[in-house]
């Protein structure tokens, strides 16, 4: 994973608000597995308080920052984590976690065997095939990056199609796949200004109308049949 600091994305449009909406239907008391916590912003801005969240991250730095938020916290790789800890949640949440892994498959058919029936899955992955992808890689430049799409530290690279068919293969049903725009905010101030949210808006409705083209992240929201 990354060492730079973790930035917290709370545009309506962005990735982690959208893992958040998509907990909004869980009932109370309901257990919730975060895996790769960073710093805790699923657990720190959660609007259900009475949510339980149990999480894995492998930075000290950002779990010791995330541990207040959560009733468990495990600091180790995914690996490291023992069965008894990944079992039995009532919903798993990994937001950009699986392409930072080497075996994403391995890692997410073995998340859901440990789950019971109807436990609910939200994955965020980056979209390789976005705009900005393709236009470098027609000009032949493949350049990793501190952030983004190619972040130096992803190992696996996703499509709708790829992502659609890992969440498949892990024996889950997918309820719902939906697409965030290019997060604007972290592109320039304007886009956090009055006219600025206003052109946000409008991208990321382009964005929703050709998700295969213009999309950064797609959110799959699926469950354990």
């Amino acid at each position: 994973m990354s060492t730079l600091p973790y930035q917290d994305k709370p545009t309506r449009w962005s990735s982690h608000s959208r893992i958040i909406e998509c907990l909004k239907s869980l009932s109370a008391q309901s257990a919730i597995l975060d895996v790769g916590t960073a710093t805790g912003m699923l657990a720190r801005r959660s609007e259900n308080q009475s949510l339980r969240f149990f999480g894995i991250e492998a930075n000290a730095e950002w779990a010791a920052q995330a541990m207040p938020f959560y009733e468990k916290l495990q600091v180790c790789q995914f690996d490291e984590t023992p069965d008894d800890f990944l079992s039995g949640y009532d919903a798993v949440v990994l937001g950009d976690v699986l392409e930072h892994m080497g075996y994403p498959d391995l890692a997410l058919g073995k998340l859901a065997a440990l789950q019971k029936t109807g436990c609910l899955f939200v994955i965020s992955v980056p979209n390789i095939a976005n705009l900005w992808v393709r236009l470098h890689l027609l000009m032949g430049h493949f350049d990793y990056a501190e952030r983004g799409i190619l972040d130096r530290t992803h190992l696996r690279f996703f499509t709708r199609k790829s992502a659609a068919a890992l969440v498949h293969s892990a024996g889950l049903e997918i309820l719902s796949f939906q697409v965030t725009p290019i997060p604007l905010e972290f592109v320039s101030p304007f886009f956090t200004t009055s006219f600025g949210i206003i052109l946000y808006a409008v991208f990321a409705r382009l964005t929703s109308l050709m998700p295969a083209l213009f999309g950064y992240q797609f959110i799959i929201k699926a469950r354990k049949p």
